[in-house]
């Protein structure tokens, strides 16, 4: 009988179950490494991080599967130490284009390297980025791939916001584009820089190069200006002034007119009577919106106007974007104007809205006698067909306030800033716009009300264990009958 007992054993039904268990343990961890195997294998990454950090938006994907021609992205950094947030992301451009490359130079051991990508002789620290596409290039330098906050001047600055993908994708925009836009701010009548507005980053990154033209001092806009920007100029322009911007528009030239009620200093005749000539008149008043509806935070001077059909206004009307206009100034379209000459609005108020004539002087928003009826234009899109169809059009962006994009505005109401860009953008015909975000690397925190903390303890403290209690029972049933 004992002779027999092991092999009585093998034959026993606890062994028959022990075994099928031991054979099943087995074969999952055979699966658990063979999948661990092939995903070892797959050359993609799922990105699960709640801003999508290092995912490229489509926007890029469309610019890298067009490209034509061969971009190297270096990373100015030691072998190893390269910022891996930034390499992780740089990867996913030469994962989609074939012609992408990256490299990594050290900047210490190969300065010389370095150094002719120094424009402005600061020269180029560890961290940054060169995107070159045969002769021409842009450089990024390694805090401008962040954003970071200066709110509090007794703490130090707090990292908000990552731009990686928003520098490089304008970066290789600028460096396979065949002509760069040019742009010129006019000065010498009080005009707002677009600097105050901490614009000039903003443009820059949609790759306009940004100067400036003083008319006193030059004969004539320049003759490689793309765009004249007018921004909320505090003084009427002289009348010599005038007579070269409306030489510069009669040659198809292009510009946008920032008017501000806040800024002007008094009464613009000579800019009034260029506007009329146009077709337009923008009336020296400010705009008071009176259907509830349509204003912010119950200021009847922030305006949320309508938005006509425009293709300055097509991607924000998809996106569902507001704009908010801020003491705006009331432009109308004159009856009597030049044959062939469009206007065509494009920010509107509501028909129970008026406009203060004598804003300077007023204890009231209510409407009073003299002021004006609405509804309101706050800004309009002028085209002037040429008459030699080989020539370009004139084109003409005018807008009733500059206040809608100080940055206080801009940050809550990222609208304001798309506007303007895609107005840019339909002066100088250009098809391509940079409208990426940076991405949020603020840390969220989760909120959860009174019943979900309840729901949330119970499940945890009760029913988790009484499972796992369960469960254990029922197996101690099942070996008890083997």
């Amino acid at each position: 009988m004992k002779k027999n007992s092991f092999f009585d054993s093998l034959r026993g039904k606890t062994f028959r179950h022990g075994g099928w268990a031991t054979l099943m343990v087995v074969f999952a961890l055979a699966i658990v490494v063979a999948l661990n195997l092939l995903i070892g294998q797959i050359p993609g990454k799922l990105d699960l991080t709640q801003e999508r950090i290092y995912s490229l938006s489509d926007e890029t994907y469309r610019l890298l599967d067009g490209l034509k021609t061969d971009v190297a992205i270096t990373q100015l950094a030691r072998q190893g130490a390269e910022d891996p947030t930034v390499k992780e992301i740089l990867g996913r451009y030469a994962a989609r284009s074939r012609h992408v490359t990256l490299q990594t130079i050290d900047p210490e051991r190969n300065p010389g390297w370095a150094k002719q990508y120094d424009t402005s002789g600061q020269g180029l620290g560890a961290g940054s980025l060169v995107v070159a596409a045969g002769k021409k290039f842009k450089t990024i330098g390694q805090y401008d791939m962040y954003n970071f906050s200066t709110t509090d001047p007794n703490s130090p600055p707090q990292l908000t916001s990552l731009s990686v993908e928003q520098r490089v994708t304008s970066a290789v925009l600028y460096v396979t584009a065949e002509k760069n836009i040019t742009i010129y701010e006019l000065a010498g009548h009080g005009e707002t820089p677009l600097a105050k507005f901490e614009l000039t980053d903003v443009v820059g990154n949609e790759n306009y190069e940004i100067k400036k033209v003083n008319l006193l001092s030059s004969a004539s806009v320049p003759a490689d200006a793309d765009l004249l920007l007018v921004m909320a100029p505090k003084n009427d322009l002289s009348s010599e002034d005038a007579e070269k911007v409306r030489a510069y528009l009669a040659q198809g030239g292009r510009a946008a007119f920032i008017v501000d009620a806040v800024s002007r200093a008094g009464a613009m005749p000579t800019l009034d009577e260029l506007f009329k000539s146009h077709g337009i008149a923008v009336r020296d008043t400010i705009v008071i919106e009176g259907n509830r509806d349509r204003i912010a935070g119950g200021n009847p001077l922030y305006v949320i106007p309508g938005q006509e059909s425009h293709a300055i206004l097509q991607p924000l009307r998809t996106k569902g974007y507001d704009i908010l206009m801020i003491a705006s100034q009331a432009i109308e379209t004159l009856d009597l104007k030049r044959k062939g000459l469009k206007v065509e609005p494009l920010l509107t108020t509501s028909a129970n809205s008026w406009a203060k004539a004598d804003y300077r002087h007023m204890k009231t928003l209510e409407k009073a006698n003299g002021d004006l009826q609405g509804p309101f234009a706050l800004a309009v899109a002028i085209t002037d067909p040429a008459s030699d169809p080989s020539k370009r059009d004139t084109r003409l962006l005018v807008i009733g306030s500059a206040g809608f994009l100080s940055q206080a505005i801009t940050v809550q109401v990222p609208g304001n800033t798309d506007f303007f860009l895609n107005g840019l953008g339909w002066l100088t015909e250009k098809k391509e716009s940079i409208s990426i975000r940076p991405k949020s690397l603020l840390t969220m925190r989760l909120r959860i009300g009174s019943l979900q903390a309840l729901l949330l303890s119970g499940l945890v403290v009760i029913i988790l264990p009484l499972l796992v209690l369960g469960t254990g029972f029922g197996v101690w049933m099942r070996r008890r009958h083997l």
